[in-house]
């Protein structure tokens, strides 16, 4: 199993910042964190702006999330790094996601 390559970390105003490579290998991990966030929050703000990079497979997981939200609870991308923007775009995924 290769070893971890991202982290999340959550600063004093709430946001979740994730930092470095989210891919499939990391997808069980990152969908119990989606999945606790939602505790007690009607808004999960998440910061992209430290992700080296992101697979279609983490991408997916992150969409779909947003979209089985309760309407009255959002996901807000607050940032965005250059590599996760490229793909985004690549990809044609930019509206879904932020």
């Amino acid at each position: 199993m290769p070893a971890r390559t991202f982290n999340i970390s959550q600063d004093g105003q709430g946001v979740y910042h994730l930092e470095g490579e989210l891919t499939i290998h990391e997808l069980d991990e990152f969908k119990a964190f989606l999945e606790e966030s939602l505790r007690d929050l009607q808004e999960i703000p998440i910061s992209l702006a430290k992700v080296r990079f992101i697979d279609i497979a983490a991408l997916q997981l992150l969409i779909a999330f947003k979209r089985r939200l309760e309407p009255e609870v959002k996901l807000r991308i607050s940032a965005v790094s250059a590599e996760v923007e490229d793909v985004l775009s690549l990809c044609g995924l930019k509206a879904a996601l932020v």
